[in-house]
């Protein structure tokens, strides 16, 4: 029985560990932290469970959702409003996401505005319609544009700044300049889909894909050496050989253990990551949202109005004398400078940079909690995609190490799913290949 070793234990080497298994083959998880998941991460919190991670489901995720179904969540997923608050100005408009023509009645973009915005993705919606957007490296003909230029071109300066800005840096954190606009066409896939939720905190997928598989926490690895017969991994100082691997870790991860990487793999191992801060905060069952947050689930801030945050989710009380959460998630420049700060800074600092658009958070604050993400979200530079496209097509059969992990798919859960099902069928291909190569070589005898 061929055994295989999958490096990291988020959705990516979940999904691939899961595929080897079940081919017959056997799988060793190492994973450095305690608990699976990786980013994401559903934590306990003022009466709740909220997400200080990846934060929902998308309705037309491809990979996550029949894995839901499989551990058997599916009763458990639950829409949430479609209403978005959007930034413009000093102010926040409610938007729903199916309804386009309540950019205009609530004044985020003019008439004329909304117009040049729904007449421009009229083309770019028939040349991407049919590809999977999770699959980021099908998106490579895209891939040829900065998003922020394509975009004012196509869609209008209005759009960019006070629709696509916001989405794009409430998402990932970083800003639409210097992003692919291959990025904007595997969003614009997910047009009137439905943001979904998981009661009781979406970790629970992770915890229930481990606990069929062999996970190693507290796995340290340092080094990872390709060897004719197959793979050598050091961890926690102890050297283990094994037919092949799957490295599912960020791209930081796995450069450090590649020391020689291939033109390929150095090419999307050179993917850099946007951070963020997640600041969650319980409020007193007397606080209310003001009207433009009052049916949200959440708020973009435009990032040309020049503040911190990038996003807020709303958790309304639940009739049982809890009272809201509001969660805050900073942008790449306040998180990279605020990041050394103590939990106590922060905590003001996002406060402070609520109070001006909810009246009374800063009374109203019974807890709080910090989660901090060195690196939350894989940029999207114009090249990405083409590079993720290459490292695919180049990758001989005979590569025994093989990488997988968010910055080798769309920047998103199902992207990474994707990634280690794809992952895991290359190591089964060249397993088939082998087993044909050595029957060759027996009848040849």
């Amino acid at each position: 029985m061929r055994h295989f070793i999958v490096v990291g234990a988020g959705i990516a080497g979940l999904n691939s560990a899961r595929h080897l298994q079940r081919a017959g083959c056997a799988v060793t998880v190492f994973e450095a932290a305690r608990a699976p998941g990786g980013r994401i991460l559903s934590v306990p919190f003022h009466g709740y469970t909220i997400e200080c991670g990846a934060q929902f489901v998308s309705s037309r995720y491809r990979h996550v959702l029949p894995l839901l179904h499989e551990a058997g969540l599916s009763s458990r997923l639950h829409k949430t409003s479609a209403v978005a608050a959007l930034e413009r100005g000093q102010d926040f408009r409610a938007v729903h996401s199916k309804r386009p023509w309540t950019l205009a009645t609530t004044g985020q973009l003019t008439w004329g505005e909304t117009w040049q915005m729904l007449r421009g993705g009229f083309a770019p919606a028939r040349e991407a319609r049919g590809i999977d957007p999770n699959h980021y490296a099908s998106l490579a003909a895209f891939d040829d544009a900065d998003a922020h230029d394509w975009a004012t071109r196509v869609f209008g300066g209005g759009a960019t700044r006070y629709v696509f800005e916001p989405m794009v840096h409430g998402l990932y954190f970083h800003r639409l300049k210097g992003t692919s606009r291959a990025l904007l066409a595997a969003l614009g896939a997910f047009r009137g889909a439905d943001t979904l939720i998981v009661e009781g905190g979406w970790q629970a997928l992770p915890r229930a894909m481990a606990a069929s598989l062999d996970v190693r926490y507290g796995a340290n690895v340092e080094q990872v050496v390709e060897t004719p017969d197959g793979v050598r991994l050091c961890v926690n100082g102890d050297w283990i050989n094994a037919d092949g691997a799957v490295l599912a870790t960020p791209a930081h991860a796995t450069r450090a253990w590649l020391p020689r990487p291939s033109l390929g793999e150095a090419a999307v191992l050179d993917a850099t990551y946007a951070p963020s801060i997640h600041v969650a905060l319980g409020l007193s069952p007397s606080w209310s949202a003001p009207k433009a947050f009052a049916q949200a689930y959440g708020a973009l801030y435009s990032p040309v109005e020049g503040g911190p945050l990038a996003a807020l989710t709303f958790q309304h009380g639940a009739g049982r004398g809890d009272g809201p959460i509001v969660c805050a998630m900073f942008g790449e420049q306040a998180a990279t400078r605020s990041m050394p700060q103590s939990d106590a800074m922060l905590i003001r600092f996002a406060t402070e940079a609520m109070a001006a658009h909810l009246p009374g958070l800063e009374r109203a604050v019974v807890s709080a909690h910090v989660q901090r993400w060195a690196a939350a979200e894989p940029r999207s530079p114009v090249g990405r995609a083409r590079a993720i496209a290459a490292y695919r097509a180049t990758l001989g059969r005979d590569r025994r190490i093989v990488l997988a992990g968010d910055y080798l798919g769309s920047p998103w859960t199902d992207g990474a799913a994707e990634s280690g099902q794809w992952a895991a069928g290359h190591l089964l291909a060249a397993r088939i290949l082998q087993a044909e190569r050595a029957a060759l070589a027996r009848t040849v005898a």
